[in-house]
């Protein structure tokens, strides 16, 4: 492993249990959603599923559209950080493409849930709103984290929100491309070379 890599903390016992439960609920809520269709499921007939009381559920997330969501939530605090992680004299884009390949375990499109996301974010404005702020949160996450590295105030210089704007677009559009066609990366590693490309094809396309 490269001596800057950033590596997610170990968890312990309890925070292993706390997110077992948490991918628990997760599970149950997407398959009821799938059953019955969004609007039709409360919190308590996800929580009755899952055996826990509704108070637990709420514990976890704030809503029933934050499930949906809840694996990119996650990614918010951890790819700023593995973005700091990398070697100072490392160009900013290849400093993404490090710090995304650093959390590549969870690139990998599960074909099946992103299809039935992107159903659910269609059909229910409240779903679509609540992508939207976790997609928002994610690129103010990391844009913070490249203001750092170029020691620029995120207030003042908008640079560091369009690059980590195009790079978050830029793995949305393919994930959506996955789903549409099917054509899976060979590893996680290759989509976020995939990803990355896109975005310096954009950036080169631009300066023409």
């Amino acid at each position: 492993m490269p001596e800057n890599a950033y590596v997610r903390p170990v968890l312990g016992r309890r925070d292993r249990k706390r997110l077992e439960t948490r991918n628990g609920l997760a599970a149950v809520a997407l398959e009821l959603f799938a059953e019955r269709g969004f609007d039709a499921v409360t919190v308590n007939d996800i929580a009755d599923r899952a055996d826990v009381d509704p108070s637990t559920f709420y514990r976890h997330f704030g809503s029933k559209e934050a499930v949906i969501f809840s694996d990119l939530g996650d990614w918010t605090g951890h790819l700023g950080d593995a973005v700091r992680a990398q070697p100072a004299e490392l160009p900013l884009l290849e400093t993404m493409r490090t710090g995304l390949k650093d959390l590549a375990a969870n690139l990998m499109v599960d074909v099946d849930n992103e299809r039935h996301r992107a159903q659910l974010t269609k059909s229910s404005p409240s779903v679509r709103a609540q992508g939207l702020a976790v997609r928002e949160a994610l690129i103010e996450g990391v844009a913070l984290a490249i203001a750092d590295r170029m020691a620029v105030d995120p207030a003042r210089d908008g640079r560091p929100y369009l690059l980590a704007a195009s790079c978050i677009l830029a793995a949305n559009w393919y994930r959506d491309y996955v789903v549409r066609t099917g054509d899976l990366p060979s590893s996680a590693e290759d989509a976020v070379d995939r990803i990355i490309d896109l975005v310096r094809g954009f950036v080169a396309a631009s300066a023409e």
